[in-house]
């Protein structure tokens, strides 16, 4: 009996010890009344210690998956080096400054020459709309009971990441790099346009280059909200190549680079294009001489890619370049000829006349898995909210309908 009694009193004062210290360390007296159950079974402790690891693992991978899906852009990651980037706040939209015009006022004098005071107009900013990209890693709870142990679950994890960062890769490369053309444009030099959402078709990407850099330099289209068609400084460059032959091919890219640098602000760092305009370039080159860029940083940026060098550019190759001839555009196989487009394209690019923002909470960040109502699962996103922005389209220029059979 005196047994019984003393269990009794012992699981009382154990179930009221927490609430106890709680109230004196609180203050609240009223908790020590309160039984706190320590032991016994809590069903979902197991499954609350997985997530835990997977979104904690997950979290600890978000620096190198930034790195690895902006160096899987070349003109990203090129943009990167040239420190063309920069973290934004939120706001409504992503303001860029850009100058029109020159001030009036430079002048030369002597002695007590009167200065020219004039006050100045010419600068203002384009805005451009916020985009969001995403994608799911999703860990079902079969292959959470398969995979139960701590390294198995990381190694899980680690391969549904790798599936979602190559992923997210391509979907930001086909946004910057391809665009989108409406399916049966007639007339050639169509306008492109942002992509939009698979599930929701009202959501739009990034500008692609063939946005910002049009083959029809005077079309009546808003870029960063101001019409190029009203506003002629607001042109890029733009020409149609007719070259047949190497020599051709290079007085085309001669004209187009030299057109790009009047002015101030510099020359085209980098040329864009597609893979067979890159094979003709190359194979125009004379043996005995350097072409090859070997600079280790610029090797570094570019993945190792085989950036030839022209003038002061270096020039590269993307597989979804698109053909701004011919309305030519790869990811959705729009006006292809044998899986390639018909016309090549070469973006002539000044990485100091673009900004590359991104929202300073939403770089690729990685949320917490959690289990949806209706799924045996967890899931988990990465995510980017951001703009590519242009201060200066006339510093760059697009040399498109480029031969594709050029061979002398």
């Amino acid at each position: 009996m005196t047994w019984t009694w003393f269990r009794r009193i012992a699981s009382i004062f154990v179930m009221h010890a927490p609430g106890l210290a709680l109230a004196l360390y609180t203050g609240i007296w009223w908790l020590a009344l309160i039984p706190i159950q320590l032991f016994g079974q809590i069903p979902s402790s197991l499954t609350d210690d997985y997530g835990a690891l997977l979104t904690t693992t997950l979290r600890a991978m978000q620096p190198r998956l930034h790195d690895n899906i902006t160096r899987g852009n070349k003109f990203l990651a090129w943009l990167e080096m040239k420190g063309r980037f920069r973290s934004q706040d939120g706001g409504e939209r992503v303001k860029v400054a850009l100058m029109h015009a020159q001030n009036s006022t430079a002048d030369i004098y002597a002695g007590y020459g009167v200065l020219d005071t004039t006050p100045q107009d010419g600068i203002t900013s384009a805005f451009f709309e916020w985009s969001q990209l995403s994608v799911s890693i999703a860990i079902s709870r079969l292959e959470e009971r398969q995979n139960s142990g701590r390294s198995q679950a990381i190694s899980l994890l680690q391969s549904k990441t790798q599936q979602a960062e190559a992923s997210i890769r391509e979907l930001l490369n086909n946004c910057i790099v391809a665009g989108r053309i409406t399916s049966g444009a007639s007339a050639n030099q169509g306008a492109f346009s942002a992509r939009v959402g698979s599930m929701d078709s009202g959501a739009t990407g990034p500008q692609p280059l063939s946005v910002l850099i049009d083959s029809t330099a005077d079309r009546s289209v808003s870029v960063g909200n101001i019409n190029g068609a009203t506003y002629t400084f607001w042109q890029n460059q733009a020409t149609d190549s007719a070259a047949t032959t190497f020599a051709g091919l290079k007085q085309d890219m001669n004209t187009m680079y030299n057109d790009c640098s009047r002015g101030v602000g510099g020359s085209p760092d980098l040329i864009l294009t597609n893979q067979v305009s890159w094979e003709q370039y190359w194979n125009s080159l004379q043996n005995q001489e350097r072409y090859v860029i070997t600079e280790p940083r610029v090797v570094n940026v570019l993945a190792g890619s085989d950036a030839i060098k022209f003038r002061q550019a270096a020039l590269v190759w993307d597989e979804v370049v698109p053909d701004q001839e011919t309305n030519g555009e790869v990811v959705d196989a729009i006006g292809l000829t044998s899986g390639r487009v018909a016309l090549g394209t070469m973006f002539f690019i000044n990485s100091e006349t673009f900004e590359w923002v991104r929202d300073a909470e939403t770089d690729f960040i990685t949320t917490p898995f959690l289990r949806p109502e209706n799924q045996d699962a967890r899931v988990a996103q990465i995510l980017w909210m951001g703009a590519m922005g242009i201060n200066n389209r006339r510093k760059n220029g697009s040399l498109h309908g480029i031969s594709q059979s050029i061979v002398a």
